[in-house]
């Protein structure tokens, strides 16, 4: 028997000339050593980078103007290139031209997707491999004052401008997912805000696919830790003044500790764009009021009536 011959694969020259060519930029994950804001949201997290985004910047160019173009290297005028290349190669190198200009190409390439990714933003979306959830790093030194700022707004002005963003918290450092790190990222960062003055503080503690990080031991250690800066720092879990933060995600921790956490609705921009709890509690004050006026307007008429009837009742008594 004759062997079989194998079919070519059909292939149209069309698609092959056609075809696209284009640099995808690399995943930017979330690291150590970082700050930023963590967000969270329900449905669109695309949505969610976008508003992020939106807020952030628009608050910072607010608050320290608009973000500066990053500088480039001044460029050499073409005369001065070809001068210099034609001075090296001689009259003799136009072949040796040429051949170097696809490696120039290359290397120019090369340098492009370089900068590309190299690039320093104010804010840049990281990956954190947890799902509705959102970290934005900043090259702010403090991202927890524009957090304040972002929050006081909405207070003033009821308009959260966000459908997506529930929460928008501010983020001082980022260590890995283990008590050591932890302890010695939180050590420097109490010292900025529990060192000098005592204070009253709450631990607010969530995980979020790490089952290997135990609650109370977190919460005992940087307990012990805040007690150590200073002895009169008191835990209130009411109505702390200083709240810390514990996000945990994957592999990663978030930590910071933000002044009046839980009047500020624990950062979630729609309860504080909420007018509802104003309006119930005018409803209540109106309603005590109306009701203050009708037991001040029932009171004449009733001592009337006990008039009357202590009248009628002497009356009675007279004629017996």
């Amino acid at each position: 028997m004759e062997p079989s011959v194998k079919k070519p694969k059909m292939t149209n020259p069309k698609f092959k000339q056609n075809k696209k060519k284009y640099f995808q930029a690399k995943r930017q994950v979330l690291q150590p050593g970082q700050r930023g804001f963590f967000a969270t949201c329900n449905i669109n997290e695309k949505a969610c980078v976008r508003e992020c985004y939106n807020l952030l910047n628009h608050y910072a160019d607010l608050l320290y103007g608009p973000e500066k173009p990053e500088t480039e290297p001044e460029k050499k005028p073409d005369n001065v290139e070809k001068e210099a290349t034609e001075a090296e190669n001689g009259s003799g190198g136009a072949a040796a031209n040429n051949d170097d200009d696809d490696d120039d190409l290359d290397a120019a390439a090369a340098k492009c997707r370089e900068t590309l990714s190299q690039r320093k933003v104010r804010f840049q979306n990281m990956d954190t491999g947890t799902t509705n959830c959102v970290f934005i790093r900043t090259l702010l030194d403090d991202p927890v004052e524009l957090g304040k700022h972002i929050i006081k707004d909405i207070q003033t002005t009821g308009k959260s401008q966000s459908r997506f963003v529930l929460r928008l918290v501010p983020i001082e450092a980022v260590c890995r997912a283990n008590m050591q790190d932890i302890i010695n990222a939180a050590g420097t960062l109490f010292d900025k805000h529990f060192l000098k003055e005592p204070t009253s503080y709450g631990i607010i503690f969530n995980h979020r696919y790490n089952q290997q990080i135990k609650r109370d031991e977190v919460i005992h250690q940087l307990a012990d830790l805040v007690n150590s800066k200073n002895i009169g720092n008191k835990v209130d879990l009411k109505e702390a003044k200083k709240s810390i933060i514990v996000e945990v995600l994957r592999g990663f921790c978030l930590l910071s500790v933000i002044d009046n956490y839980l009047e500020s609705k624990k950062y979630n921009l729609a309860e504080l764009a909420n007018p509802s709890e104003k309006k119930s509690k005018d409803d209540k004050k109106a309603s005590g009021e109306s009701k203050d006026n009708e037991e001040k307007e029932k009171q004449p008429l009733e001592d009337s009536q006990e008039g009357k009837t202590e009248d009628g009742e002497d009356s009675k008594s007279g004629k017996n």
